[in-house]
């Protein structure tokens, strides 16, 4: 009898670990990872800082709520899903580490971050959570190129 509840409870306890993986685990949008307070419509500006490997002058752009940059850049940051990870290690690497800044209408500021590789630092402004972002570095390269053309500096 004692063995077939400690069979239960093991199951049980497999099973509240599968739907605790799943829920972390699970693809999020932009709007999920940006965490407390985010909605894009609060959101007046983004400000894209691009920093060099070869450490030369770093470029900048900005892009104002509902101009065409601003839904574009949004279009690419919302095409990929995100998932958590457990890793903050990451290998790979771009010409540039990109830097966004995102605004509120209430000064409130998030962050969304990647250097290259499959991962990206993203939420609440001094507190970011790593998340895993789909195609990796192939998304990254494309917000990258995307922000390249806008940027000056």
């Amino acid at each position: 009898m004692k063995m077939k509840r400690e069979g239960a409870v093991g199951l049980i306890l497999i099973a509240i670990l599968v739907v605790v993986m799943l829920v972390f685990l699970r693809g999020k949008s932009l709007e999920d990872i940006m965490g407390s307070g985010y909605t894009q419509a609060d959101v007046t500006e983004i400000t894209a800082t691009l920093t060099p490997n070869n450490q030369s002058q770093s470029l900048s752009c900005q892009f104002a709520a509902g101009d065409q940059g601003y839904l574009d850049l949004l279009s690419l940051l919302q095409e990929p899903s995100y998932s958590r990870t457990f890793t903050s290690d990451d290998s790979g690497a771009l010409d540039y580490a990109v830097t966004l800044t995102f605004t509120g209408s209430g000064d409130q500021t998030w962050e969304y971050a990647f250097q290259g590789g499959k991962l990206i630092h993203a939420g609440v402004t001094g507190s970011p959570k790593t998340y895993q972002i789909s195609g990796g570095q192939d998304s990254q390269q494309k917000i990258l190129d995307f922000l390249l053309t806008q940027a000056e500096p």
